[in-house]
């Protein structure tokens, strides 16, 4: 079996009380919620006891209907599962290949490297149910295809930390194609999105609560799991301070941001989180890096009235800050650029093989750039158009390269007027360039955690360029462990002293682990 038995581990245990479920043949019932039809008062006490017994059977039910994230069943990925987690199953090795197929360049990742980081991911709506909507049960989900979604979107960036990948409930495909407006078809979307996402909530809480235990977090969601992602960053981030400053960013592929006003960053959809400035050279932490792409040969669509961010339901429901203006149109949809403001090749076009084992990269395949829709002042978008090589051999049609043939049934109108499904994979070479410079900027901005003592670690000479010495009061150092910018283990040592001299100049993030708690510093080598 590829991926394992996720079923026989167990996480930490968390109580849950489930209140009894109350049936009128319910022997422990008081006697006087007895039914009679002796009087019509007896009646009366009939049709209301039925009501309550029914409306705390629902109640009840709801409770019971909850998904317990502290049973390993329910995460695709988690530190617990180890040996079974598809996060460290993967050899995290990029092959490069010329026009040709031809081999021109192996670059090896270091695998699932804990740098105090972690990334959360949500992954994209699998279940193609058009016939009707709702959402998907819990045992009814697609696992091999989520499985390959994870390692194609999201898999290489396991070396920059821990991934945690709940399954849950999600809408199926069709509460996305249904272009109903009415009163009750928004109420009815919104209610499907909810369940989704009170899915990512608890899986969520259980991650904050258990295991997070400091660590800087990354958000990564695409298509619907971009929007849960973003549903997150209101119902948890955007008010509370103290999570906030955890946040290295939430990055948001395949579904539009939008901020209130034209030139905004703030506003709309979230109230205090900013888009991220692609001007700067590195985000600042706790921003949203999103987009979406579509084919230049397609025609870029405004967002319909039945799109969600015009439904007021979710603003009632406080997954986002508000919806759009329809009367003025001020808003804009702030997608990232990734430095394509103006027209130019894609460097590399990262996918992944049909064994969901290997990387593989494709140079100079695509150009992008971004375009506006005149008809949405301020808005954004990626187009994407092939670029033509003579006796290029690699497939540039409806499907990427190396997509397994078992996925192809699963797409049938995505592929020709967007580039919707690719969304993730066109950017990660420029993400790959990108985070661990926020990741470095993050953890040295960041609050750092403190002792018992409130005093921070204390490592001299820094800047260093040769011996090192790290004092932490009143605690034992088990572990010294270094890595560079891009989240690569370096070097362990077991000792509050220890030589650099060997290592190269540079900035080094250091991961000091104590009989009580876990530090993290920088250190500089001259």
């Amino acid at each position: 079996m590829l991926f394992g038995n996720l079923n026989s581990v167990n996480l930490p245990t968390q109580i849950v009380k489930v209140p009894k479920m109350i049936h009128a043949s319910d022997p422990l019932l008081p006697k006087f919620f007895s039914v009679s039809k002796k009087t019509n008062r007896s009646s009366f006490y009939s049709k209301t006891v039925f009501l309550f017994v029914t409306a705390f059977a629902i109640s009840a039910s709801a409770v019971a209907q909850s998904i317990d994230y502290n049973l390993a069943k329910n995460w695709m990925c988690h530190p617990v599962l180890k040996s079974t987690d598809i996060a460290r199953q993967q050899n995290l090795t990029l092959t490069v290949r010329n026009p040709d197929l031809s081999i021109d360049t192996v670059i090896a990742y270091t695998p699932y490297a804990d740098t105090l980081v972690d990334i959360f991911y949500v992954y994209p709506t699998i279940d193609m149910d058009f016939s009707h909507p709702g959402n998907t049960a819990m045992d009814s989900i697609d696992t091999l295809t989520a499985k390959f979604v994870y390692c194609g979107q999201v898999g290489i960036y396991a070396q920059f930390g821990r991934v945690f990948v709940p399954y849950y409930r999600q809408a199926k495909i069709s509460v996305f194609l249904d272009t109903t407006s009415s009163v009750q078809g928004q109420l009815e979307k919104a209610n499907y999105m909810e369940m989704a996402y009170n899915d990512i909530d608890s899986a969520f809480n259980n991650y904050l609560k258990y295991y997070n235990k400091g660590h800087k977090i990354i958000l990564m969601g695409h298509s619907q799991g971009a929007y849960l992602i973003r549903f997150l960053l209101r119902k948890r981030f955007d008010n509370n301070p103290s999570l906030m400053s955890r946040l290295v960013v939430a990055i948001s592929g395949g579904e539009p941001n939008y901020a209130s006003t034209s030139g905004s960053r703030t506003g709309g959809s979230l109230q205090n989180i900013k888009t991220c400035h692609p001007r700067d050279s590195v985000p600042e932490c706790g921003c949203i890096i999103n987009w979406r792409t579509w084919n230049r040969d397609s025609v870029v669509q405004n967002l319909g009235k039945y799109s969600f961010f015009f439904n007021k339901n979710f603003v009632n429901k406080g997954l986002i800050y508000q919806t759009y203006d329809t009367i003025n149109h001020t808003h804009q949809e702030s997608n990232y650029d990734f430095g394509y403001s103006v027209h130019k090749t894609i460097a590399r076009f990262i996918s992944i093989d049909s064994g969901c084992r290997n990387y593989v990269g494709f140079d100079n395949m695509f150009r992008a750039e971004v375009t506006s829709v005149p008809a949405v002042p301020g808005s954004t978008y990626l187009l994407i158009d092939p670029v033509n090589i003579p006796n290029d051999q690699r497939k540039i049609d409806s499907f990427p390269p190396y997509l397994p043939v078992y996925l192809r049934s699963y797409i049938p109108l995505l592929a020709t007027n967007n580039y919707h499904i690719w969304d993730m994979q066109f950017f990660q070479n420029d993400l790959l360039q990108i985070l661990p410079q926020m990741i470095a900027s993050c953890h040295l901005s960041g609050i750092l955690e403190k002792n018992d003592l409130g005093k921070p670690t204390l490592i001299y000479p820094n800047p260093s360029n040769g011996n090192v010495h790290i004092s932490i009061e009143n605690q034992k150092i088990k572990s010294v462990r270094l890595y560079n910018l891009q989240g690569e283990f370096v070097e362990e040592f077991f000792t509050s002293d220890f030589s650099i001299l060997h290592l190269p100049p540079g900035i080094f993030m250091v991961n000091i682990q104590t009989d009580k708690s876990i530090f993290v510093d920088k250190l500089v080598k001259q």
